[in-house]
């Protein structure tokens, strides 16, 4: 399987249909040992690999060395098991949150988009309909993702931190329990603590411990460029 999981179709299936557990094939938990000998009932070529629902239901396997292609086959017939399925009352509710959440994005309201992609995933089941919100949900994120970068571009001008301050809030508010408003909540405190230092700093030379400090604490995230001191803009002709 080392040689067939890291293919990047593969992947991008697999990631949309299931969640990897891995056993011990020698001391396997009690519900893996049970579910395996049930319905692979005397395998012996590893791996042993099974797909169940999320409520135990055995979806298919098989037991040892599958190349791509073949691993594909199974993925597709797991992919289209009436046990993975929405429900037609599911598949209703899907269709009335990708309309809202359509609806909402032509307005820019991300955080009507949101709650409608997390009404979607508290319920289960497979149709089409989940890939065009997941679509509807990437354009959200893209632009919460672009509030942020200004956000870091407006911090690093010296300027006034209105602007800034106000695009973080309007992420935050828009993607409560996300990691965008995380991230969002994040860079507020960054931009604070930049303020603080830009007065201490007014009619002084930079404060640069200070700032390396903050550099420091912030590190890997993108908040850390922002306490870089301000470049001066370059004269034309220079």
């Amino acid at each position: 399987m080392e040689r067939v999981l890291p293919n990047d179709e593969v992947k991008k299936r697999i990631r949309g249909l299931a969640v990897g557990l891995s056993a011990d094939c020698d001391a396997p938990e009690r519900d893996v040992e049970k579910i395996m000998r049930e319905h692979l009932a005397g395998a012996q070529r590893l791996p042993f690999v099974g797909f169940v629902t999320h409520k135990g239901e055995w979806v298919g396997g098989f037991s040892g060395y599958k190349d791509t292609p073949e691993f594909l086959k199974v993925l597709k017939t797991a992919e289209e098991t009436p046990h993975l399925q929405a429900s037609k009352a599911v598949r209703k509710r899907i269709v009335g949150l990708v309309a809202s959440a359509q609806k909402a994005a032509d307005k820019g309201d991300w955080k009507s988009v949101m709650r409608a992609a997390q009404a979607a995933a508290k319920t289960t089941g497979r149709c089409p309909e989940r890939e065009t919100l997941a679509e509807v949900v990437t354009k959200a994120r893209a632009w919460a993702a672009e509030q942020l970068d200004a956000a870091v571009r407006m911090a690093g001008t010296g300027g006034d931190l209105t602007e800034a301050r106000n695009a973080l809030s309007d992420v935050k508010k828009m993607f409560g329990g996300e990691p965008e408003a995380t991230e969002a909540g994040l860079g507020l405190k960054a931009l604070g603590r930049l303020s603080q230092i830009v007065r201490l700093e007014e009619g002084r030379s930079p404060l640069v411990e200070a700032r390396e400090k903050e550099v420091r604490k912030y590190e890997g995230t993108r908040w850390a460029s922002i306490f870089e001191p301000a470049k001066e803009p370059e004269n034309e002709g220079d």
